[in-house]
């Protein structure tokens, strides 16, 4: 203890360094954590991105591949060997063929109108009746897919592992005769190892990592293709994949693992009507390889590392920088009096009284410096969202329009803008969705507007542009960049992963040509025109054209488009 200096009694340089020091210890910390949040979350979305990316191709697959067989069962329910059959050992034939095209084709047969197996793949149920089964009711009456069901009468004859149930999904379409009576069914079992195959197919070009698990389950929730044979799979409840939807997220599974997953839903395709299957991404190594935990190690050591080699260099500016007021303090110091650190503490304290006497006088040169006023006064004249002026910049703009209109050789147009839409936007997507419409809207009406023409923000959604012109060219100049902010804001605008939102404008306007007469009028007016487009539908224009007198007198303004 009796060896530590208190801090009052370190030299200038030293409690510099140590509060610089200090400083840029607790910026690299911050900096750090957010490096690590700012990373880990930009990790998440490419992973997640990526992952949904990878299940939506795979609804697709199913979606296509399912539309595929219902069109071969079409096209060959229309052959003439079937439609007209007269010989087994033909149609059977015709239907090894289009067997042999696929190796998930598990079984291909027809039937009378009474439901027996006149020819099939392999003479497989050649005169046993399948007049009860779903592939028959249906197949007879149209074109039909079925869902994933467990084999019945091919239990027995389809290969499959020990202890596994087989599975298949059916599709089937009549016979008709030259007639176009239906003379019996076409009926198609196709092995539900073809989605295994999809799966694989879909993941090994992409090179995925083997901890992505790819599922597939129904409407229901049941899962019909499983992460893994032969072992207990995690499963996530239905509530939780259906509020999924379309994205992505981090989903805690019923094993307890937190794992990023993505769904995406197979939909109907061509005739393919559609099963709600779902495909189910997940991965327990990217959610843990995207979390802030696994980014700090990184991110705190770039954080720290640049700390360390700012306070460095800032050490060694305090050092060129303090000489001189060291040196001052030494020269002002009074002869005879004892050196920092020795003597009575008033004394000891000398120094800094001499520097805040410098740094007094440094302040008063500071001061002088006004710039940064006009800067500041900019700033406060501007919408801090948009970046166009607001409000504040109203009364400068009035007496520089007024100072115009005085010659009596121009005269001044107001467009009020309201978006309609624009609540839909934040109720919808949230308010930094809205945010950015509104700067994108401000952009657009900066060009819509000529160079020059202020664009002004007065609050929510509501916005202005004050335009100036010669004498009587004001009503259409004010139709004119009107028509241009319209169709400015009818094109689509674009948020993250969002490309396509949509808002439109209504537009109010009226004429300013008396300086004499307050701008706030013609504003109220430019409103009135406003409340007039937006009751005439969206996406209009309305032009105040009542005179001020007949307004006094009760008489109702008119208003043109």
């Amino acid at each position: 203890m009796s060896s530590f200096t208190p801090p009052r009694q370190w030299s200038l340089r030293a409690q510099v360094r140590w509060s610089v020091c200090l400083l840029v210890a607790t910026l690299a910390v911050g900096g750090g954590e957010w490096l690590a949040r700012h990373d880990a979350n930009l990790a998440r979305q490419d992973a997640g991105n990526q992952q949904l990316q990878v299940a939506h191709d795979m609804a697709e697959r199913l979606s296509q591949e399912m539309a595929a067989r219902a069109r071969d069962v079409q096209l060959l329910s229309e052959l003439d060997e079937l439609r007209q059959f007269t010989d087994a050992d033909a149609a059977r034939r015709a239907l090894e063929r289009l067997k042999a095209t696929l190796s998930s084709y598990a079984w291909l047969g027809i039937t009378d109108r009474e439901g027996t197996v006149l020819a099939a793949t392999d003479g497989v149920l050649v005169g046993q009746s399948i007049a009860t089964r779903p592939v028959f009711l249906n197949g007879i009456q149209g074109l039909w897919t079925g869902d994933v069901h467990e084999a019945a009468l091919l239990a027995k004859l389809a290969p499959h592992p020990p202890g596994e149930s087989v599975k298949f999904v059916d599709v089937a379409a009549p016979l008709r005769g030259p007639d176009g009576t239906v003379r019996g069914a076409l009926a198609l079992h196709l092995s539900w190892e073809w989605a295994e195959q999809l799966r694989q197919s879909v993941l090994r070009p992409r090179g995925a990592a083997r901890s992505l698990q790819l599922m597939i389950v129904d409407a229901r929730g049941q899962m019909l293709l499983p992460a893994a044979k032969g072992i207990p799979n995690p499963v996530l409840q239905l509530p939780r994949i259906a509020a999924l939807g379309e994205r992505w997220g981090v989903e805690t599974w019923s094993d307890g693992q937190e794992a990023l997953t993505s769904v995406s839903e197979s939909r109907p395709l061509g005739d393919f009507t559609g099963f709600g299957w779902r495909v189910v991404a997940r991965d327990t190594q990217a959610a843990a390889a995207t979390s802030v935990q696994a980014a700090r190690p990184e991110a705190y050591g770039w954080a720290l590392g640049a700390g360390a080699l700012a306070a460095l260099v800032a050490c060694w500016v305090i050092g060129r920088v303090v000489a001189p007021v060291e040196q001052l303090a030494r020269s002002l110091r009074p002869p005879g009096s004892p050196a920092q650190g020795g003597g009575p503490r008033s004394q000891r304290r000398s120094d800094v009284q001499q520097i805040a006497a410098a740094v007094t006088r440094l302040q008063a040169t500071v001061k002088e410096r006004d710039d940064s006023m006009g800067q500041l006064a900019d700033k406060a004249r501007r919408d801090p969202l948009t970046g166009v002026w607001n409000r504040g910049y109203l009364p400068d703009m009035t007496e520089s329009l007024r100072v115009a209109l005085a010659d009596g050789t121009s005269e001044a147009c107001v467009l009020c803008v309201d978006l309609d839409g624009f609540k839909e936007v934040n109720d919808r997507y949230g308010h930094a969705a809205g945010d950015e419409v509104l700067v994108q809207v401000a952009r657009r009406l900066r060009q819509a507007a000529r160079a020059g023409d202020p664009v002004f923000r007065l609050g929510g959604d509501e916005f202005m542009l004050l335009l100036t012109c010669p004498l009587g060219e004001a009503a259409g100049l004010a139709r004119s960049i009107a028509g241009r902010v319209l169709a400015e804001l009818q094109r689509p605008m674009s948020y993250r992963t969002l490309s396509n939102l949509r808002i439109t404008a209504s537009v109010g306007g009226a004429v300013w040509s008396n300086p004499a007469e307050p701008l706030a009028d013609t504003i109220a007016h430019a409103d009135e025109a406003l409340y007039a487009a937006k009751h005439s539908g969206r996406g209009m224009f309305r032009l105040y054209a009542g005179m001020p007198a007949a307004v006094a007198q009760g008489t109702p303004p008119r208003l043109q488009a």
